[in-house]
């Protein structure tokens, strides 16, 4: 059984953009504050320095196995005129096997299964995004499967590791996947989404980049839907 959660959709900051300002209006000034420039020029580069994030999960429903997973964002770009975020991420996961076990011809696993590569680029309109929180990546994975119909499956993380969480009512969060499993053919795929993220290695800095988007959020015109009447 393969159940698979979006880590990256949305603030992987990267793809290379011909024309800048061409999408949207341009957002209400700040009353008070940072501008939406200094902003958002402020959480590029507080994703960006932090570099590799690791962290190993175990599964209660697969004992003995590890999944190790290293996310890089390898390019960032933020557009304050459009009020969206651009970029490219990485994701690497390593499966070790329960101690003792081999890869065997002809069995369950191969050395493909044990290693995937996978490179998204995406984008973040902030006047869409709705919601952002800071949640325990731990978390996430369990809300996931539970989700997923397996509330019986839970994750364990270590080291803790945080998720800067956005969410929308409608699939306003774009990405590109490109997944490579071992030596097989990469596997290309478009996806939208309502809800997605980044990991960040602590929490000081996972609530001063939620924080600062919120912000961002609120100047490009985002937040809850207000109802007129």
């Amino acid at each position: 059984m393969k159940i698979k959660y979006r880590l990256t959709p949305m603030l992987a900051f990267g793809i290379t953009i011909t024309a800048w300002g061409q999408q949207g209006a341009p957002a209400k000034p700040a009353d008070n504050g940072p501008t939406l420039a200094e902003t958002m020029i402020f959480i590029q580069e507080k994703l960006t320095e932090q570099g590799q994030v690791g962290w190993a999960e175990i599964r209660s429903n697969q004992p003995g196995f590890t999944f190790r997973n290293i996310f890089v964002l390898t390019d960032v770009m933020a557009d304050p005129a459009a009020c969206t975020f651009y970029g490219t991420s990485t994701l690497d996961s390593t499966m070790d096997l329960p101690k003792g076990r081999v890869v065997k011809p002809g069995g369950a696993f191969t050395a493909d299964d044990l290693h995937t590569h996978t490179v998204t680029t995406s984008s973040t309109p902030l006047k869409q995004i709705e919601k952002i929180t800071v949640e325990k990546l731990q978390d996430v994975r369990n809300e996931a499967f539970a989700e997923a119909a397996h509330p019986d499956i839970t994750v364990t993380v270590t080291p803790p590791v945080f998720f800067v969480k956005m969410s929308a009512s409608n699939a306003v969060l774009s990405a590109h996947t490109s997944t490579t499993q071992g030596n097989r053919t990469p596997v290309e795929k478009d996806v939208t989404i309502k809800t997605g993220g980044i990991p960040v290695r602590d929490e000081e800095t996972a609530n001063k980049v939620a924080k600062a988007m919120n912000h961002a959020m609120e100047l490009c015109g985002g937040g809850p839907k207000k109802e007129i009447f």
